[in-house]
């Protein structure tokens, strides 16, 4: 097991008695990008959303964020293409700024904690997306969507199936994905950075023992995004995957 089944288990309950908008995308990626108000892949939105140029904001500072990835290898727990919204959609906050949640869900048989690093490269898709730029650091996510995003008919369902259509991409391991976003207010995100909190935990552990494994003792806050080592380590993940994968040729 990951070790996040518990966490998965406590966004639901969070979830209960919540007035929320749920959205049904397709499984497939094809399917996912078809009629998408806005581009999808790499390059998509090179550029940096001005406040003059701004639409509606998610998650500034002063109004909180929280995000994080759960996952596991039972994919029956995860809804596939299930999209939960709680609180105000783009459209409805015009020229505002709202507290903001997000959390992806994956399931699938052969997720493990190999792919721990390489599903959260994808969290967030700023330089992807069309109109949306964003800003992380841990738990945080502080994003803007752009006036002509917006006049374009860019929702958070559109957020939604561009984080589901990059993921499903880079790890094909991911068999199942649901996305819960969260705009309604400081107090809701608040519970949800109190699981993010003990995700981050579980997440160090995995991550530590994966490299440890390999001979690597990690001693860093495992924050990749803001890490001054991140070059260093990349280089070592291609050397290590170089490895495995003329070990596997070897002795197949």
């Amino acid at each position: 097991m990951s070790g996040f089944d518990e966490y998965i288990a406590q966004v639901r309950e969070f979830l209960k008695g919540r007035e929320a908008r749920e959205f049904v995308c397709p499984g497939s990626v094809d399917e996912l990008g078809k009629g998408l108000p806005v581009r999808v892949g790499p390059g998509s939105n090179p550029g940096i959303i001005l406040r003059s140029d701004m639409f509606a904001e998610l998650g500034n500072p002063s109004e909180g964020s929280t995000g994080f990835i759960l996952w596991t290898e039972d994919a029956s727990l995860i809804r596939d293409g299930r999209v939960t919204l709680i609180g105000p959609d783009i459209p409805e906050i015009e020229g505002g700024s709202r507290p903001f949640g997000q959390i992806l869900m994956l399931g699938g048989k052969n997720l493990s904690a190999e792919l721990q690093e390489k599903v959260e490269e994808y969290q967030h898709i700023s330089d992807s997306l069309e109109g949306y730029m964003v800003r992380s650091s841990s738990r945080s996510i502080w994003g803007r969507i752009s006036r002509e995003a917006a006049a374009k008919g860019f929702t958070l369902e559109t957020l939604a199936r561009a984080l589901m259509i990059t993921i499903k991409s880079s790890v094909p391991e991911a068999e199942s994905m649901e996305i819960i976003l969260v705009t309604s207010n400081r107090d809701d995100i608040r519970q949800l950075d109190a699981i993010a909190q003990n995700v981050e935990g579980v997440r160090k552990e995995i991550v530590k023992a994966y490299w440890k494994e390999r001979g690597y003792d990690l001693e860093c806050d495992l924050n990749c995004t803001s890490c001054t080592s991140k070059e260093t380590c990349d280089d070592i993940r291609v050397i290590i995957r170089a490895r495995e994968a003329k070990e596997k040729a070897v002795n197949p």
